[in-house]
């Protein structure tokens, strides 16, 4: 049994010791959101001021628009799926306005009001893994089969989404709280998503709506596929086969160790800077349970799960073969 740690008694010690980050850690998590909004302010002001920077024609500024967008939209997908993702299990700040206020423009870029993303992460994918209600991953068809990987991708956000989250947040299915509680957090980001079409209405599609679809289609819908693909729901005598474990080291140290993607959805609680030492913890136990553990990252993941769905066999092999440190034969 892995001990929790992060209780509100906790939390409120770490307050009344002046303490404003609930683990020192999450200062990472910190700094990363804030350069972002950085990315977006500097890329605003160079599309505003297109003399200062050189952006002479109308097809400079596009090209700017576009290629910003791409890195805009990389850094959003980042946000949303790791960084509050992080945030939405943990929160990093001890004062409860810190984190609502933070929170609210920790999602915004990529297209998403704060409260609804983790509601649809905690309350729904965590609660009911790979069930069908779990509406967040891609569907099972009549045959058994999950859906493609490139329908999923194009159709999840905000196609489906939407549609979902409208009948969960709404009474009677919510309570009078939640319902009351998603129509505040959507006013809040609506207002703060219409602020750069408001100033220039094509710099909001280029830098700011096209980011988001960027990151949700481009950058969440693989990694989401890609950390459960093959798996099957948690079930008595398998506490591992739910989730795929990507180990590269580079990528987790990048990533806020989010390829541990077992370990998180066996153990939510445990911090995400704990997550390689109880990897290194229970390495035998996944082995013994048949978990899927790769020594890649989920870039390399979403490659191979496109590329296998177009037909390439060798990279469907390179997925299902098992991490050599972590074979059966060990």
């Amino acid at each position: 049994m892995i001990a929790r740690t992060d209780g509100p008694a906790a939390v409120d010690a770490k307050a009344a010791d002046g303490r404003w980050l609930a683990h020192p850690e999450d200062l990472h998590c910190v700094f990363f959101h804030v350069a972002v909004l950085a990315l977006y302010a500097l890329s605003f002001w160079m599309w505003l001021h297109p003399e200062a920077v050189g952006l002479g024609s109308g097809t400079e500024r596009a090209a700017f628009g576009f290629g910003a967008a791409l890195l805009l939209g990389w850094c959003s997908g980042i946000e949303v799926g790791v960084n509050f993702h992080n945030h939405a299990h943990r929160r990093i700040f001890t004062r409860p306005w810190m984190n609502r206020w933070f929170g609210r423009t920790w999602t915004v870029s990529a297209g998403w009001p704060a409260y609804f993303w983790q509601y649809s992460h905690v309350v729904v994918h965590h609660r009911h893994l790979l069930e069908e209600r779990d509406w967040t991953l891609p569907k099972r068809q009549p045959n058994g089969e999950w859906e493609g990987f490139f329908r999923y991708c194009l159709l999840h956000w905000p196609w489906r989404y939407v549609p979902h989250l409208w009948r969960e947040l709404r009474q009677p299915v919510a309570s009078a709280a939640v319902a009351k509680r998603a129509r505040v957090e959507l006013a809040v980001f609506l207002v703060l998503f219409s602020i750069p079409f408001l100033i220039d209405p094509m710099m909001g599609l280029l830098l700011w709506a096209l980011p988001a679809w960027i990151a949700n289609v481009l950058v969440v819908g693989p990694g989401m596929v890609a950390q459960h693909a093959g798996r099957e729901a948690p079930g008595e005598g398998h506490t591992y086969r739910h989730s795929n474990t990507f180990a590269s080291k580079l990528f987790n140290e990048w990533m806020f160790n989010i390829g541990y993607h077992a370990e998180h959805h066996t153990y939510p609680h445990v911090h995400w800077s704990e997550l390689p030492e109880l990897h290194n913890r229970i390495a035998e136990d996944l082995v013994t349970d048949g978990a899927h553990v790769v020594p890649f990252g989920y870039y390399r993941g979403g490659y191979l799960l496109s590329r296998a769905e177009l037909g390439a066999k060798d990279c469907r092999v390179e997925w299902e073969q098992q991490h050599p440190d972590y074979s059966f034969d060990r």
